[in-house]
Protein backbone atom coordinates (compact mmCIF):
# COMPACT_ATOMS: atom_id res chain seq x y z
CA UNK A 1 0.00 0.00 0.00
CA UNK A 2 3.24 2.03 -0.04
CA UNK A 3 4.31 3.56 -1.68
CA UNK A 4 1.20 4.94 -4.08
CA UNK A 5 1.20 4.98 -7.63
CA UNK A 6 3.29 8.30 -8.98
CA UNK A 7 1.59 10.67 -10.34
CA UNK A 8 3.19 13.57 -13.64
CA UNK A 9 2.49 16.56 -11.59
CA UNK A 10 2.72 17.77 -15.36
CA UNK A 11 -0.15 16.14 -16.50
CA UNK A 12 -4.01 15.99 -14.19
CA UNK A 13 -5.33 13.05 -16.41
CA UNK A 14 -7.15 11.03 -15.66
CA UNK A 15 -8.50 13.88 -12.62
CA UNK A 16 -10.60 17.24 -12.93
CA UNK A 17 -8.15 19.86 -13.57
CA UNK A 18 -9.90 22.84 -11.30
CA UNK A 19 -9.60 20.43 -8.65
CA UNK A 20 -6.36 18.40 -9.50
CA UNK A 21 -4.57 22.03 -9.56
CA UNK A 22 -6.44 23.86 -6.53
CA UNK A 23 -5.47 20.62 -4.55
CA UNK A 24 -1.50 21.64 -5.14
CA UNK A 25 -1.94 25.14 -4.89
CA UNK A 26 -3.79 25.35 -2.22
CA UNK A 27 -1.46 22.40 -0.47
CA UNK A 28 1.73 24.41 -1.10
CA UNK A 29 0.35 27.99 0.55
CA UNK A 30 -0.60 25.64 3.48
CA UNK A 31 2.52 24.74 3.80
CA UNK A 32 3.92 28.20 4.31
CA UNK A 33 0.98 29.43 6.28
CA UNK A 34 1.73 26.80 8.68
CA UNK A 35 5.72 27.55 8.84
CA UNK A 36 4.22 31.12 8.98
CA UNK A 37 2.15 30.01 12.42
CA UNK A 38 4.94 27.79 14.03
CA UNK A 39 7.36 30.77 13.59
CA UNK A 40 5.42 33.28 14.84
CA UNK A 41 4.45 34.69 18.47
CA UNK A 42 2.26 32.45 19.92
CA UNK A 43 -1.36 34.62 19.95
CA UNK A 44 0.27 37.32 17.80
CA UNK A 45 -2.24 38.73 14.72
CA UNK A 46 0.44 36.63 12.38
CA UNK A 47 -0.12 33.17 14.01
CA UNK A 48 -3.75 33.57 14.35
CA UNK A 49 -3.92 34.39 10.64
CA UNK A 50 -0.98 31.66 9.64
CA UNK A 51 -2.71 29.39 11.77
CA UNK A 52 -6.72 30.13 10.05
CA UNK A 53 -5.13 30.17 6.81
CA UNK A 54 -3.64 26.68 7.53
CA UNK A 55 -6.69 25.62 8.77
CA UNK A 56 -8.77 26.34 5.60
CA UNK A 57 -6.50 25.52 3.26
CA UNK A 58 -5.90 21.78 4.76
CA UNK A 59 -10.02 21.56 4.71
CA UNK A 60 -9.91 22.87 1.07
CA UNK A 61 -6.67 20.04 0.39
CA UNK A 62 -8.38 17.34 2.27
CA UNK A 63 -11.60 17.62 0.38
CA UNK A 64 -10.22 18.12 -3.02
CA UNK A 65 -8.36 15.22 -2.53
CA UNK A 66 -11.90 13.06 -1.59
CA UNK A 67 -12.64 14.52 -5.25
CA UNK A 68 -9.47 13.06 -7.01
CA UNK A 69 -10.01 9.76 -5.19
CA UNK A 70 -13.45 9.39 -6.39
CA UNK A 71 -11.37 8.82 -9.83
CA UNK A 72 -8.80 7.06 -8.78
CA UNK A 73 -9.01 5.13 -5.43
CA UNK A 74 -5.92 4.74 -3.00
CA UNK A 75 -6.62 3.76 0.71
CA UNK A 76 -3.57 5.89 2.24
CA UNK A 77 -4.62 8.89 0.32
CA UNK A 78 -8.05 8.20 2.26
CA UNK A 79 -6.59 7.65 5.69
CA UNK A 80 -4.15 10.68 4.93
CA UNK A 81 -7.29 13.40 3.66
CA UNK A 82 -9.14 12.35 6.57
CA UNK A 83 -7.19 12.06 9.35
CA UNK A 84 -5.64 15.62 8.60
CA UNK A 85 -9.74 17.02 8.44
CA UNK A 86 -10.12 15.08 12.18
CA UNK A 87 -6.39 16.64 13.00
CA UNK A 88 -7.68 19.83 11.99
CA UNK A 89 -10.58 19.95 13.74
CA UNK A 90 -9.82 18.60 16.85
CA UNK A 91 -7.00 21.34 16.67
CA UNK A 92 -9.30 23.99 16.18
CA UNK A 93 -11.35 22.67 19.34
CA UNK A 94 -9.19 22.29 21.81
CA UNK A 95 -8.70 26.50 22.03
CA UNK A 96 -12.51 26.34 22.49
CA UNK A 97 -14.46 26.54 25.93
CA UNK A 98 -15.09 23.13 27.22
CA UNK A 99 -18.48 23.23 26.84
CA UNK A 100 -20.74 20.22 26.18
CA UNK A 101 -21.20 20.98 22.75
CA UNK A 102 -18.11 21.13 21.98
CA UNK A 103 -16.84 18.18 24.34
CA UNK A 104 -20.03 16.05 22.13
CA UNK A 105 -18.36 17.51 18.79
CA UNK A 106 -14.82 16.00 20.04
CA UNK A 107 -16.35 13.04 20.91
CA UNK A 108 -18.18 13.01 17.77
CA UNK A 109 -14.85 13.08 15.70
CA UNK A 110 -13.39 10.30 17.87
CA UNK A 111 -16.27 7.78 16.55
CA UNK A 112 -15.34 9.34 12.94
CA UNK A 113 -11.85 8.51 13.23
CA UNK A 114 -12.03 5.22 15.02
CA UNK A 115 -14.59 4.11 12.23
CA UNK A 116 -12.64 5.22 9.34
CA UNK A 117 -9.86 3.77 10.76
CA UNK A 118 -11.61 0.58 11.32
CA UNK A 119 -12.76 1.53 7.72
CA UNK A 120 -9.36 1.25 6.05
CA UNK A 121 -8.19 -1.80 8.48
CA UNK A 122 -11.34 -4.19 7.17
CA UNK A 123 -9.78 -3.13 3.02
CA UNK A 124 -6.09 -4.45 4.13
CA UNK A 125 -6.24 -7.16 6.21
CA UNK A 126 -7.63 -9.45 3.18
CA UNK A 127 -5.00 -8.04 1.25
CA UNK A 128 -2.88 -8.46 4.34
CA UNK A 129 -3.72 -12.59 4.42
CA UNK A 130 -4.04 -12.85 0.30
CA UNK A 131 -0.41 -11.85 0.25
CA UNK A 132 -0.83 -8.75 -2.09
CA UNK A 133 0.64 -6.27 0.33
CA UNK A 134 3.45 -6.92 3.38
CA UNK A 135 1.78 -5.86 6.68
CA UNK A 136 4.09 -3.01 7.37
CA UNK A 137 2.08 -1.10 5.11
CA UNK A 138 -1.39 -0.86 6.46
CA UNK A 139 0.84 -0.49 10.22
CA UNK A 140 2.40 2.30 8.94
CA UNK A 141 -0.39 4.07 7.31
CA UNK A 142 -2.44 2.88 10.47
CA UNK A 143 0.35 4.62 12.83
CA UNK A 144 -0.65 8.32 13.21
CA UNK A 145 -4.35 7.65 13.24
CA UNK A 146 -3.64 5.11 16.26
CA UNK A 147 -1.46 8.14 17.84
CA UNK A 148 -3.92 11.01 17.57
CA UNK A 149 -6.42 8.51 18.76
CA UNK A 150 -5.05 7.81 22.04
CA UNK A 151 -4.26 11.11 22.28
CA UNK A 152 -8.17 11.62 22.30
CA UNK A 153 -8.66 9.17 24.95
CA UNK A 154 -6.05 10.69 26.98
CA UNK A 155 -7.73 14.11 26.43
CA UNK A 156 -10.66 12.85 27.64
CA UNK A 157 -9.05 11.37 30.84
CA UNK A 158 -8.31 14.73 31.85
CA UNK A 159 -11.19 16.47 31.20
CA UNK A 160 -10.54 18.78 34.47
CA UNK A 161 -6.93 19.56 33.29
CA UNK A 162 -8.51 20.73 29.86
CA UNK A 163 -7.48 24.49 30.32
CA UNK A 164 -4.01 22.92 31.04
CA UNK A 165 -2.89 20.85 28.43
CA UNK A 166 -5.44 22.75 25.72
CA UNK A 167 -2.68 24.67 24.34
CA UNK A 168 -0.33 21.52 23.99
CA UNK A 169 -3.05 19.56 22.48
CA UNK A 170 -3.85 22.58 19.66
CA UNK A 171 0.58 22.74 19.04
CA UNK A 172 0.67 18.94 18.08
CA UNK A 173 -2.43 18.42 16.35
CA UNK A 174 -1.74 21.41 14.08
CA UNK A 175 1.82 20.03 13.47
CA UNK A 176 0.21 16.22 13.06
CA UNK A 177 -2.02 18.04 10.23
CA UNK A 178 0.96 19.67 8.89
CA UNK A 179 2.97 16.34 8.70
CA UNK A 180 0.11 14.21 7.33
CA UNK A 181 0.05 16.91 4.41
CA UNK A 182 3.39 16.83 3.72
CA UNK A 183 3.72 13.21 3.83
CA UNK A 184 0.70 12.24 1.94
CA UNK A 185 2.50 13.94 -1.48
CA UNK A 186 5.80 12.52 -0.78
CA UNK A 187 4.73 9.34 -0.90
CA UNK A 188 3.51 9.97 -4.72
CA UNK A 189 6.74 12.13 -6.19
CA UNK A 190 9.24 10.07 -4.06
CA UNK A 191 11.41 8.48 -6.71
CA UNK A 192 11.33 12.15 -8.71
CA UNK A 193 12.90 13.40 -5.53
CA UNK A 194 15.56 10.51 -4.64
CA UNK A 195 13.83 10.58 -1.42
CA UNK A 196 14.28 6.90 0.29
CA UNK A 197 11.07 5.22 1.20
CA UNK A 198 12.34 4.33 4.99
CA UNK A 199 11.69 8.22 5.16
CA UNK A 200 8.69 8.53 3.68
CA UNK A 201 6.92 5.63 5.85
CA UNK A 202 9.01 6.69 9.23
CA UNK A 203 10.10 10.39 8.75
CA UNK A 204 6.37 11.46 9.96
CA UNK A 205 7.24 8.88 13.54
CA UNK A 206 10.15 10.91 14.28
CA UNK A 207 9.98 14.18 12.73
CA UNK A 208 6.61 15.47 14.64
CA UNK A 209 7.48 14.46 18.15
CA UNK A 210 10.53 16.76 17.53
CA UNK A 211 8.58 19.83 16.04
CA UNK A 212 6.05 19.40 18.67
CA UNK A 213 8.73 19.10 21.34
CA UNK A 214 10.52 22.12 19.80
CA UNK A 215 8.12 24.18 19.79
CA UNK A 216 6.36 23.56 23.20
CA UNK A 217 9.66 24.49 24.63
CA UNK A 218 9.33 27.97 22.67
Amino acid sequence: MIPVDPVNLADYAPFDPFSYYIHIIIGLVGWVCALVALASQKGSRRHILGGRLFIVSTVVVSVTALVLLATRFAPPLFVAALTALYAIATGYLALQPGSQKIKRTEYGLFAFELGMLLLFMAMAIPNVMAGNIPVMGPLVIAIIPIILLVGDINFFRKADRRPAIRVRRHLARMIWALIISVRAPLAEIYAELSIPVFFILFGPLVVAPLMIWFFLRK
